[in-house]
């Protein structure tokens, strides 16, 4: 998330160039920027849940489904403790 974050790397620096054009053109570099940071996560998703149906069918499908969902709690644990830490 860095990456994404922080003015020493590209993106946040382009976000701040585009701004020189007006409010517009941030907002649609910023979706854009958006878009293009969740490609791998998307393309890693469809390569699992591909993989699944051909080796397992759609019992394989509800299995990953489930793999899935078993990293929610994980997920949803570490956005809440974000703001606990800070206050």
């Amino acid at each position: 998330t860095e990456y994404y974050t922080s003015h020493t790397y590209k993106p946040v620096r382009e976000v701040a160039h585009s701004s020189k054009t007006g409010p517009a053109t941030v907002m649609i570099y910023g979706l854009s920027l958006g878009y293009k940071s969740v490609i791998v996560p998307i393309l890693l998703l469809g390569v699992v849940i591909y993989g699944s149906f051909r080796l397992c069918d759609m019992y394989g499908v509800s299995l990953a489904a489930i793999g899935f969902l078993s990293n929610l709690a994980t997920g949803l644990t570490i956005d809440v403790y974000g703001p606990v830490c800070d206050n």
